[in-house]
């Protein structure tokens, strides 16, 4: 069982490190790397942790963040001297800093003029991504993901926009970020990404605005990333088990970052070996497996580097490479406010590729050449300066909640008590085969269809 606690002063974190990675030091090598008596942050792994581990930090001079139970791993604060000592605790691996990453992609973001067309969801004319993935089909059968609970791992959420705040659980939605980086601690997103990605799974149907694929789901938003798209590698790992603890059915994660399993040097010029990187690979991996083995489905974003998960220079795309994150890449239209009967499933130009693809979603192309280039963008909920809106926006980041939303309507369709492996045979079945026959590089088994997903 996880187990938070208060989050500390006097944590020295670094900014926003561009697809940064982690350094840990193990016991040979804490008096070369650290200055004495500087405290940070530190992801400590054991091969058992042990049952008085809170009164074991604390002795020896650290303070315990948060302890993760099912990975055998606990959040702490501590300097040189305090590593040195958790050398001597039984069952001790490794201790890795908690660095931070940004996690996001810088994606433009068109902001939309309110003009309405005046259909029951007013902007709904607008959701091609709908349109491609069938999702009224569901609808009108019936399914809404009513029922079904989504935890969304982002910057936070528009708490007060009239298209979001009837689905969220504010009970369980947490701010996983210390008080002594965003003070107050809220959910409250001062980014628009994350306002924009709970958008997609789930806006309500309310004749107003926009409509998510599940728009009866309901939202539990963890907040694990700052206004400037950064956040530390334990929060991400504290907020996917408490979402285990919350009972949720699905996780989305439209974030990553890239890590060189060869090693590599971080901002601050620190080398970060093969080794080393494989060590934090792997607790990821145990986090997700973990999930998935409690009956939760993990759903990332694939990334928007148009690279090749399998070619490129060892990169390994974190988190959505690793474990049972089930991993989708973008597809949408060029040049649909200019000929709306284009093929909706042209592959994003910027999407990564490769074996690691499960399926594949609308996230929107990009191509500035074209007329009114926006509008093959995904347009969803969005806020800036505490404002409620609505934006375009596109992305890798867009095409994993739409498979999300698909889960949760697979989900309500079926029993909450489906397995994550079934909801995936589900998703596996009724999606719509792209490419080249069964699993390939780009769609992986093909764009998910809502409508072939509930169908009898």
């Amino acid at each position: 069982m996880r187990r938070s606690l208060g989050w500390g002063l006097g944590l020295i974190l670094g900014l926003a490190m561009v697809l940064g990675g982690c350094t840990w030091f193990g016991p040979k090598d804490l008096m070369e790397s650290q200055s004495i008596g500087i405290e940070a942050d530190y992801i400590l792994a054991f091969n058992k942790l042990p049952s008085d581990i809170e009164d074991v930090v604390t002795a020896i001079g650290g303070t315990v963040h948060s302890i993760l139970e099912e990975i055998d791993a606990v959040l702490v604060a501590g300097d040189s001297d305090f590593l040195i000592a958790m050398g001597g605790v039984e069952g001790f691996e490794i201790a890795i800093p908690d660095a931070t990453v940004h996690w996001l992609p810088d994606v433009p973001v068109v902001q939309f003029d309110g003009e309405s067309i005046g259909d029951d969801e007013p902007y709904s004319w607008y959701q091609w991504d709908m349109t491609a993935i069938d999702a009224a089909g569901a609808w009108d059968a019936g399914y809404t993901g009513e029922g079904v609970r989504v935890a969304v791992l982002d910057t936070g959420i528009d708490v007060a926009h009239p298209d979001l705040v009837a689905n969220i659980n504010f009970d369980l939605s947490k701010s996983f970020i210390p008080v002594s980086i965003e003070e107050p601690t809220t959910i409250e997103d001062e980014h628009g990404h994350g306002s924009n990605v709970a958008g997609i799974i789930a806006a309500a149907d309310n004749e107003y605005g926009v409509i998510g694929v599940a728009p009866n789901a309901e939202i539990v938003e963890l907040k694990v990333l700052t206004a400037t798209g950064s956040g530390n590698f334990g929060w991400m790992l504290d907020a996917i088990l408490y979402a285990v603890d919350c009972d949720v059915d699905v996780v989305n994660m439209s974030l990553g970052a890239y890590l060189d399993k060869g090693g590599f040097y971080d901002d601050d010029g620190t080398w970060v070996t093969a080794d080393e990187v494989a060590a934090f690979l792997n607790l990821v991996k145990q986090t997700i497996n973990y999930a998935d083995a409690q009956g939760v489905l993990i759903v990332a974003s694939a990334g928007n580097d148009a690279l090749n998960g399998q070619g490129d220079s060892g990169l390994v795309h974190c988190p959505s490479d690793l474990g049972a994150t089930v991993c989708v890449s973008a597809t949408g239209p060029i040049g649909w406010a200019v000929d709306p009967t284009v093929s909706l499933d042209t592959f994003a130009t910027y999407s990564n590729y490769g074996p690691q693809i499960d399926f594949a979603a609308p996230g929107g192309n990009y191509d500035p050449t074209v007329p009114g280039y926006w509008y093959d963008w995904i347009l969803n909920c969005y806020c800036e300066d505490g404002v409620s809106l609505y934006a375009w926006v596109c992305g890798t980041s867009q095409a994993a909640p739409h498979v999300a939303g698909v889960a949760a309507l697979i989900i309500e369709a079926n029993g909450d008590d489906m397995s994550p492996a079934h909801i995936v045979r589900e998703l596996r079945q009724s999606a719509d085969d792209l490419g080249k026959p069964g699993q390939d590089i780009y769609y992986g088994y093909g764009r998910v269809n809502a409508a072939a997903a509930v169908a009898p």
